[in-house]
């Protein structure tokens, strides 16, 4: 879907609300701090590992044009989207904003104890970045990625499944790729072990395990040749990739493609035992902690990452965005995100909430 334009205007108002003002552009003054010669407050930031590549910048772009707000990378944390849930809701450290890479993270584990709603903003597919020096990768394409990365001495390199939803995602399109091929498990069992839908062990001959904050490292220094990453990430960093095919990307989150993607599953670790994941779109999604140590503050940002101010700059990082938004809890929604639709966000369309 192509993303609307937002409103600076209405931003700025349902700011206000806030207590922040709208002067010519995005002007935002969160409660307790001052323009000039007054108090400082530092926006704190939890996000999705691969957010760590752009969303610093938009940070700093929200500093720089909101009056007595810093944003240090000091105050920021990158890592995987179910990781930082437990960051919020079982270790406690208090953020002001939180961004996961799974909108199902945010009702799934931090709803209702450290949050009471979530806005589903972008989607960003997965890609296959590789290492262009390695001479069985030289002529990869959309179409042959799949018998490439199989060839002997090829290595893939992916997240922990149980920590980051980039693990279970990239478990999804290579289950996706099979049966695409017709493989009958032989395309999943190169890369894990086990049985499809169960716990996915990596094959360690071909697969691994390597968190995506360091995907672009480990591919420069030939610790692994291939990973499957999202293109935002592959973009940001500059890595050679190729586009996967729409079966397989987990970029498309009409019915009929959320259907093909709950075609696959895969079990991981969750607290003290195990839950089976299904297949569902990429879809990034925001709240504002019940924690924050300044709720206006981060109700702003949240506001300002949905506002055409960053439409632009979203896209060109690789993102699609969705606009309006969507939540989980239109009655809980702050009234300066709710502003971004005529009347309110619309809900979390059902075929997509039944995955929660």
């Amino acid at each position: 879907m192509r993303p609307v334009a937002r409103n600076l205007a209405v931003v700025g108002i349902a700011v206000l609300a806030i207590g922040a003002g709208f002067v010519g552009g995005w002007y935002a003054h969160p409660s307790g701090s001052t323009s000039a010669g007054g108090t400082t407050s530092t926006l704190a930031v939890l996000a999705a590992g691969t957010l760590g590549a752009n969303l610093p910048s938009f940070a700093s772009s929200f500093a720089n044009e909101t009056p007595g707000v810093q944003a240090p990378l000091s105050a920021q944390l990158y890592e995987g989207s179910l990781a930082a849930a437990t960051t919020l809701t079982v270790l406690g450290q208090p953020y002001d904003a939180f961004v996961s890479a799974d909108y199902r993270v945010i009702p799934q584990h931090v709803e209702p104890t450290a949050a009471s709603w979530e806005v589903v903003f972008a989607t960003d597919p997965l890609v296959l970045a590789y290492d262009p020096s390695v001479p069985g990768l030289s002529g990869i394409t959309t179409s042959n990625w799949a018998s490439d990365i199989v060839r002997p001495g090829i290595t893939l390199g992916t997240p922990n499944a149980s920590a980051d939803p980039l693990g279970y995602n990239a478990i999804f399109t290579i289950e996706l790729q099979d049966s695409l091929n017709g493989a009958r498990g032989t395309f999943y069992s190169h890369f894990y072990t086990g049985s499809i839908g169960g716990f996915a062990g990596p094959v360690t001959t071909t697969t691994k395990i390597v968190p995506e904050t360091q995907a672009a490292a480990v591919l420069s220094t030939g610790t692994v040749d291939t990973y499957l990453i999202y293109r935002s990430y592959a973009i940001a960093n500059h890595l050679a990739y190729v586009e996967l095919s729409p079966h397989v990307n987990l970029a498309a989150y009409d019915p009929a493609s959320v259907v093909n993607d709950t075609a696959a599953s895969t079990t991981i670790v969750s607290g003290t035992s195990t839950r089976v994941v299904l297949g569902a779109p990429v879809l990034f999604a925001a709240t504002v902690p019940s924690t924050a140590p300044n709720v206006p503050l981060g109700i702003a940002f949240i506001a300002y990452l949905l506002s055409n101010q960053t439409s632009a700059a979203w896209a060109a990082d690789g993102y699609s965005m969705i606009a309006p938004a969507w939540t989980d809890h239109p009655s809980a929604i702050p009234a300066a995100l709710a502003g971004f639709a005529p009347d309110s966000l619309p809900v979390v369309p059902a075929y997509l909430a039944a995955l929660y």
